[in-house]
């Protein structure tokens, strides 16, 4: 365990920098300079374009595990997060496609109106096992339904741009995904409690919808994320997917798995200065999982940073 006032040393962050630099996307490389060197933000969106689908969603591996070039749910949720982080606003072009594009693609199931995380044509592209689609509706079992993710997060980023749907629809999914938390996450769904996390912390979501959701996290999370050093290093749900930031309101319930989560940041630095996930393909699609990796290493590197940043620890 490292000591609770513990920084990256500038050597180590100076060896991230040049990993970004120049190893990283070009997404995550313009995403570094507008954070810690003042670079334009036209050119965050500049790199983001190149995901882009002329149908207005995003696509073309723009996450990394799934390397379908079509657009998905997954991909543009990604690129809305990116967006939000811009604070761009809502007449940006790249923000209202996106969302004309997410628009079309709901659907309306038994818990309301839904989107499904991926296309049916991307189990022809190589992807991680997760993301499996051997059968009809194997992902929509896997994932609840679609009622938590990925519609938690999508919603609660629409927030910050009320205007781009009709009231009355946000309305409705947000009321939705208030109650789809409120029946229970399963203990194991990381994603799940990471994406309501998300819209309970959001200051955009209307109080009244994300504070009961909010008490329910209080409640359960502290037992479920990640707590000894075996587990913050594995793919448990780390409490810095709950509270990212020390700001957020969830930091205080998690302060002592954040500070294993945090030590383990601190040392899981690889040599070449990146990250690196704490998953595989585990043997799936061989030639195409080392640019996944590659990719995911430019992901983890800058959500790394700016974690760290966050939590004052550079």
């Amino acid at each position: 365990m490292t000591p609770a006032d513990a920084r990256l040393t500038p050597e180590a962050f100076a060896r991230a920098r040049a990993f970004l630099l120049e190893r990283g996307r070009p997404l995550e490389a313009s995403r570094f300079r507008q954070v810690f060197e003042d670079g334009a933000p036209q050119d965050v969106l500049a790199a983001l374009r190149a995901y882009r689908n002329p149908d207005g969603g995003f696509g073309r591996a723009l996450a990394p595990d799934v390397r379908a070039p079509l657009s998905s749910v997954l991909a543009t949720a990604y690129a809305l997060r990116v967006l939000h982080d811009l604070d761009v606003p809502a007449s940006e072009p790249l923000l209202a496609d996106a969302v004309g594009w997410l628009r079309l693609r709901l659907q309306v199931e038994d818990g309301g109106s839904v989107w499904p995380i991926l296309p049916p044509e991307a189990k022809a592209y190589p992807h991680a096992p997760q993301w499996s689609q051997a059968e009809p509706g194997e992902l929509a079992r896997a994932f609840g339904g679609f009622r938590i993710h990925p519609r938690a997060e999508i919603v609660a980023r629409l927030w910050h741009w009320p205007d781009l749907l009709p009231a009355g629809l946000l309305l409705q999914l947000t009321v939705e995904v208030r109650d789809a938390v409120l029946e229970g996450l399963d203990p194991g769904d990381v994603n799940g409690h990471h994406v309501a996390a998300v819209f309970a912390q959001s200051e955009d979501v209307p109080e009244e919808h994300r504070r009961p959701v909010l008490e329910y996290l209080h409640d359960v999370l502290p037992e479920r994320v990640a707590r000894t050093p075996e587990d913050v290093a594995g793919p448990a749900l780390s409490a810095l997917m709950a509270a990212p930031t020390p700001a957020s309101p969830l930091a205080h319930t998690l302060e002592a798995p954040l500070a294993a989560a945090l030590s383990h940041l601190l040392t899981s630095q690889d040599e070449d200065g990146a990250w690196g996930p704490r998953w595989d393909w585990g043997g799936t699609f061989p030639e195409v999982w080392p640019q996944a990796e590659a990719d995911w290493r430019s992901v983890l590197t800058l959500e790394a940073l700016l974690t760290l940043r966050a939590w004052r620890r550079l």
